[in-house]
């Protein structure tokens, strides 16, 4: 693995709990809810102790100012995209520069973050995130950046954005061709049933998948996905609403940590979450 990468993994069990604090960027405002003032919400955060926090340059910005105690890693998110936002899209896409690649040279940044789209199979989109992914990881590579790659099979409900689709089989075609286009890690929703999930860890082919939080489910059943991720040979978690929009987020992350990195069962990690 690239030493650069090694960054956002814990040094003991070798799995990474990433916190994705990038929700701002995706035209939604109900995606911030919890992390509305970011400089306030970043001590929290972090007290839960995660590997790794995903921001945009300007979350980065903000983390940098603030001066922060922690060694934390940055997953830096390069692209925006409208397909979150709640309501009927005539013109999906999703966009990103080469020139904020600058911002990954902050010491802290050890994977920059990219889409890879397949929203009812609009290829005009899907083509635009690989673009995206050859342009960025062409220059990734010759910097020596970590790319991490989000490939997500979603579908559009009238007036409501969209929604993940479950489904391995096209969840796997994703994941294979961001392997292919040269993705280090692989950021993925969950399959529906969570338990086909070692299919998605296998077609990787070696490279490390971490499973995607999505919409709000309750703690329990986050927890319950987790554990199964992990023991499908996930390479941990990238949670997001589910944590940052909870009562208490560093307890949360804490029960998290107890399953991917001290290999506790459900009941145990949930024992963390409601501890007084």
């Amino acid at each position: 693995m690239n030493k650069r990468l090694e960054g956002m993994f814990n040094p003991k069990s070798g799995k990474c709990i990433n916190i994705a604090l990038d929700l701002g960027i995706f035209g939604e405002r109900s995606f911030a809810k919890g992390i509305e003032d970011l400089a306030k919400s970043l001590p929290g955060i972090i007290d839960g102790q995660p590997d790794a926090i995903q921001l945009n340059p300007g979350g980065l910005k903000i983390f940098n100012s603030l001066n922060l105690k922690t060694d934390v890693a940055i997953a830096l998110r390069l692209d925006v995209t409208n397909a979150y936002e709640a309501r009927d899209i005539e013109y999906s896409w999703d966009t990103a520069n080469l020139a904020t690649l600058s911002d990954a040279f902050d010491k802290r940044v050890k994977v920059v973050v990219l889409n890879l789209l397949n929203i009812d199979e609009n290829s005009r989109l899907q083509e635009q995130c690989v673009q995206n992914i050859q342009l960025i990881g062409a220059k990734c590579r010759e910097e020596g950046i970590p790319l991490m790659v989000e490939p997500l099979v979603m579908t559009a409900k009238s007036g409501t954005g969209t929604t993940s689709v479950g489904d391995v089989n096209k969840i796997a075609a994703l994941v294979r061709q961001a392997v292919e286009l040269g993705a280090d890690l692989i950021k993925v929703d969950p399959t529906v049933p969570m338990t086909d999930f070692n299919q998605i860890v296998e077609i990787a082919s070696g490279v490390p998948v971490l499973v995607r939080g999505g919409g709000s489910v309750p703690p329990r059943e986050l927890l319950e996905r987790t554990r199964i991720a992990i023991d499908s040979g996930a390479s941990g978690v990238v949670y997001g609403r589910n944590i940052v929009q909870h009562p208490t987020p560093a307890k949360f992350i804490k029960a998290i940590r107890a399953i991917v990195h001290k290999n506790a069962s459900v009941d145990e990690a949930m024992l963390v979450l409601e501890k007084k």
